[in-house]
């Protein structure tokens, strides 16, 4: 489980943004808000490279280390010694059976959220397990490709460095010294070590059945698709409104490293994730999506789009639960 307790109250912003939405692809822009606070300093704080002192962190908040003991599981160190965790990648193709949601089905998904690399060699069973869930309704699941396996010989084409971080500052959250793939996160909060399908959907259930925090409406309008969050009980944190952006199906032929020779079918890969604004909780927050523009090399026409409202822990801003999920197409 992560797990961590807020040290501060957000301050208190406007609840109304307009953000522009461009279509198919297309960018998405923040094109006026009001009141709202910069996510600079939360956003620089977020994420520190791995294997480096943190200026900003406590004397007990050691830096996250990105070492593996073992290269088929973890990753490479710089200046700290590695951790072994053992069994922290024991994904296998027969543990890869047929998902079930048990007949349950929410307007608002359960995010799903893996942290993955082409260049991993256990991560393609994991890879199929999250494929599996694309097609529900009430799963919204995420594949975000970190970078630290590129020395094995093959370059990720969909990782970024700031995925990686993302999985940092999860560990960071969680009181965790090291990060790994393939690593499930269910709702921001709840990850398990050789998690299976049984397990994962454990975890997608007892989230779905947790009370909700925050309502959410959308309507359809003249302007673009307008979402109205509503707090439902005392937040207690910032919360910031990401958008992101994934492609819904990606094949790639693997010629180097762990996996070399394979052809690897990818589900709702992660482009890009952004901060499009931050909210104190304390009243109701409208964000306005429009369409307009055209796609790019960077976004194709396939790419859908989706908005998470998670919670920030602590002065540093760090991931927490996500309470709540748009799709956007």
């Amino acid at each position: 489980m992560l797990a961590a307790t807020a040290a501060f109250r957000s301050r208190c912003l406007a609840a109304a943004v307009l953000c522009g939405l461009f279509a198919g692809s297309a960018d998405m822009v923040l094109a006026q808000e009001i009141g709202r606070d910069s996510p600079a300093e939360a956003a620089g704080e977020r994420g520190a490279v791995a294997g480096q002192p943190d200026p900003g962190a406590d004397r007990d908040n050691p830096p996250v280390i990105e070492a593996p003991h073992d290269p088929g599981r973890w990753a490479p160190s710089a200046g700290y010694a590695p951790t072994e965790l053992g069994g922290a990648n024991s994904f296998a193709a027969t543990d890869v059976p047929p998902m079930e949601s048990y007949g349950f089905s929410d307007a608002v998904p359960v995010v799903v959220e893996l942290f993955t690399s082409q260049g991993c060699s256990s991560c393609p069973a994991a890879d199929a397990m999250l494929s599996a869930l694309a097609d529900k309704a009430d799963i919204l699941p995420l594949s975000y490709h970190v970078d630290y396996w590129d020395y094995l010989g093959w370059a990720d084409s969909f990782a970024r460095p700031e995925f990686s971080k993302r999985q940092e500052s999860y560990a960071r959250a969680a009181g965790e010294h090291a990060v790994y793939t393939p690593q499930l996160i269910v709702a921001g909060s709840d990850t398990a070590l050789s998690l299976g399908p049984a397990q994962l959907m454990g975890l997608i259930d007892a989230s779905r059945f947790a009370p909700a925090l925050v309502s959410v409406q959308r309507k359809a309008t003249p302007e673009g698709q307008v979402i109205k969050l509503m707090p439902l009980s005392d937040l207690g944190d910032r919360i910031q409104i990401l958008l992101v952006r994934y492609a819904p199906r990606r094949t790639v032929d693997v010629t180097g490293g762990e996996n070399y020779g394979k052809r690897m079918t990818y589900a709702n890969v992660v482009l890009s994730l952004e901060v499009l604004a931050e909210w104190d909780g304390a009243a109701p927050l409208r964000v306005t999506v429009k369409s307009s523009g055209l796609a790019d090399d960077s976004f194709p026409a396939d790419t859908r789009h989706a908005v998470l409202v998670q919670r920030e822990l602590g002065r540093r801003g760090l991931p927490g639960p996500i309470l709540a999920a748009v799709r956007l197409d």
